[in-house]
């Protein structure tokens, strides 16, 4: 359970910290690739039961930025892991 949620922190904070590095970056030269990145998801759909109307959608943006810091938290995971529940 603690290493769960060690993991769950972990890339949290990895793709909040990318994400706002990404951000920063785009307006800095040389590091705007940084900030590169895509949205992957689907449009907004709407369903209507003239009781009430359902939207449907989601929408997520991933820069390079956060697969990098991602990738770092994946691969440290077991070292930090290991130092601190051991």
């Amino acid at each position: 359970m603690k290493k769960g949620l060690l993991m769950f922190a972990l890339v949290m904070i990895a793709v909040f910290i990318g994400n706002l590095i990404g951000e920063l970056s785009l307006g800095v030269a040389g590091m705007e690739w940084l900030g590169k990145g895509y949205e992957i998801g689907i449009s907004t759909t709407e369903l209507d039961l003239h009781l009430i109307v359902l939207t449907f959608g989601i929408q997520v943006r991933v820069c390079i930025a956060e697969v990098v810091l991602l990738l770092a938290a994946l691969i440290g995971y077991p070292k930090l892991a290991k130092l601190i529940f051991s």
